[in-house]
């Protein structure tokens, strides 16, 4: 039984994660994303509970980690994204949003 309240979309978007507490800076790839939450593979392990910053695509966004699970060479880690945080965005739209108007540019 999948118990998640928002469906998730499958990327393979860079991410780059800011701990706040301590301005340890991470780069990893972005799993899949819905409008509360976002997983992401980074080579180690973020501690959960620590707030993190966000940069996926040129957008910033503020979270915090849930877990940080070792896996094959990696760390797959789930991120919860406070909606209040987003100014009242869809997180999931904005990008989605970002995503086809670099096609478009193209």
């Amino acid at each position: 039984m999948d118990r998640r309240f928002h469906q998730r979309f499958s990327t393979d978007l860079l991410v780059v994660a800011t701990q706040l507490d301590n301005d340890l800076q991470i780069t990893g790839q972005l799993e899949d994303i819905s409008d509360s939450g976002i997983c992401s593979l980074f080579p180690a392990s973020l501690e959960p509970g620590a707030i993190v910053k966000l940069e996926i695509l040129g957008l910033t966004i503020y979270g915090h980690i849930v877990y940080s699970t070792a896996e094959t060479g990696t760390f797959r880690t789930g991120i919860f994204v406070e909606p209040a945080l987003l100014d009242s965005s869809n997180l999931t739209e904005l990008v989605q949003n970002f995503i086809l108007s670099a096609l478009d540019r193209r």
